[in-house]
Formats: C-alpha cells, sequence, structure tokens
C-alpha cells in the first residue's frame, strides 16, 4: 500500500509508472472510503475521480495533501475555484464534518516532492543520481 509520497517513488523501481500511479489513486480512493469528499456520495471504480483541492491552474501540486477522492459532478462543478471559494454552506452537499475533514486531510501531509536529475559523485559508472527534495 502506498501512504505517501516516498512510497509511491520507491514503487516506481518495482513497478510501471501507470500502475505505480493506479496504486497512489487508488490509496486516495481508499482514504476516502469511495465517498465524495463534497457530497458524501457512495462511488465506485467508474465513478471515482481525483479533485486537487487547490487546482493546479492556482499553484495547486500533485501531492496526496491536495488531492481527494470527488465524484464527477463535484468535480465540474468545482472546476478551478478554490475551495474555500466554492464549498460554502449553500452548496447542495455541504458538511461542516467533510470541511474539516478536508481541511485535516490538507494538513496532513504539506511535504511537496520535486525530482531533481543532477550529477553528484557517486559509485556508479554514470555518475548520476537522482533524488528529491522537501519543501
Amino acid at each position: 500500500m502506498i501512504d505517501c509520497e516516498q512510497d509511491l517513488l520507491v514503487n516506481l523501481i518495482e513497478l510501471t509508472p501507470k500502475y505505480a500511479r493506479r496504486k497512489f489513486r487508488t490509496c486516495i480512493f481508499n482514504s476516502w472510503d469511495w465517498k465524495c469528499a463534497y457530497c458524501d456520495t457512495q462511488l465506485d471504480e467508474d465513478s471515482a475521480t481525483i479533485d486537487h483541492i487547490v487546482p493546479k491552474f492556482r499553484g495547486g501540486h500533485n501531492i496526496k495533501s491536495n488531492m481527494v477522492c470527488c465524484c464527477s459532478k463535484c468535480n465540474r462543478l468545482k472546476g478551478s475555484v478554490l475551495l474555500e471559494d466554492w464549498y460554502i454552506p449553500s452548496f447542495y452537499g455541504f458538511s461542516e464534518q467533510r470541511l474539516v475533514k478536508i481541511r485535516h486531510w490538507m494538513n496532513n501531509n504539506p511535504i511537496s516532492i520535486k525530482f531533481s536529475a543532477e550529477k553528484v559523485k557517486s559509485s556508479t559508472d554514470h555518475g548520476i543520481s537522482i533524488g528529491w527534495v522537501t519543501s
């Protein structure tokens, strides 16, 4: 099971990128019990989507703490709007409990990973190391 981005990176060595991505997405779906984070609709493999809480258009990253399980209706309605502007009490599926859970989710795993490939002194013949830095 993939619990964080570091697990995803480790598994990329053993898994194909497509399968690692699928496992990462499934981890997010399982974490939300296959229910939409916004309206609590029960989802399945055909109806579940991933939503970026802070949209990529607004600087959001592809990290676990910025991605939630979401139904396609809420995903379309939210679009590139910020959570604070969209998920308000007048929204048909609004729940203060889910809002608290979403905010907790966002703060639970705030590390962002950036990949870098650079020349470093190493014991390998090629002298190249791939690593990551946190910010």
